[in-house]
């Protein structure tokens, strides 16, 4: 369903891939004609501006309505596959970010070849490593709507972003672009274990533009510092719809 032919790369301080366009163009315009009703989601705990449709929150209605959409059920197909995982991580090791995964995609005969080894060299096998996806609709509203810094979640490992407006759905000028950010307060410069920093501690390298059809493919580390700053129109009900693709390690 991804494209990978028009991408740009930064590597600092943190591997990120924008995508554009990220998807076929009737594909993608299916999925935005398809996006789940307002009235699905709820909020993210004590942010009414942020709203979630997820395996964590409205999990009935999420599964409800992955029934009963074809297209989005075919996404939902899609994203929990190996087949997928590995299409994200090859994506990223042929533009030069090589994972230490290799291990969650082994065969059995490998596998049990590789735990051979450590039984002869007198240590215990450590488990295989395991991934999972998961992904979830995600709104932010216009009005208020922000994603303070943050590095991410220690268990996961990459991240996938996808806008799902259409043309006449959004104005740039309204802010809702994802922010590259490093720290400038030293204390925050490893922040493996997702603390949120305060805005006046960190610095935007770059804004990458909320616009349709992008897909923003980053990786988490101790400085994956990441933000979308507050947006201010009033009273207005416009939408920052997107999708959030997690691939996380499955412990």
């Amino acid at each position: 369903m991804l494209r990978f032919e028009n991408v740009r790369m930064r590597y600092e301080p943190y591997p990120l891939a924008v995508i554009r366009p990220a998807m076929e163009a009737s594909q993608y315009a299916e999925l935005v004609a398809n996006f789940p009703d307002i009235a699905l989601f709820e909020p993210l705990g004590k942010y009414p501006f942020k709203l979630s449709l997820s395996e964590k929150f409205a999990r009935r209605n999420y599964e409800r309505f992955l029934r009963e959409n074809a297209a989005w059920g075919r996404v939902h197909a899609w994203v929990k596959s190996e087949a997928f995982i590995r299409s994200i991580v090859e994506f990223l090791r042929a533009n030069h970010v090589d994972l230490p995964l290799d291990q969650a995609f082994e065969d059995w005969p490998t596998r049990l070849k590789r735990q051979g080894k450590s039984l002869l060299r007198g240590r215990l096998p450590q488990p295989a490593m395991r991934l999972r996806s998961r992904f979830e609709f995600s709104v932010l509203k216009a009005d208020g709507g922000e994603v303070a810094p943050h590095t991410d979640a220690e268990r996961k490992v990459i991240t996938i972003v996808m806008s799902m407006i259409g043309p006449d759905d959004w104005r740039e000028e309204i802010g809702g672009g994802l922010d590259v950010n490093r720290a400038i307060d030293p204390r925050y410069a490893y922040n493996w274990k997702n603390r949120v920093i305060p805005w006046e501690s960190i610095e935007v390298l770059e804004t990458v533009p909320f616009v349709p059809n992008q897909c923003m493919v980053f990786v988490k580390t101790f400085n994956s510092l990441h933000s979308v700053q507050r947006m201010t129109e009033t009273g207005s009900d416009l939408l920052r719809k997107t999708i959030t693709i997690v691939i996380e390690r499955d412990e």
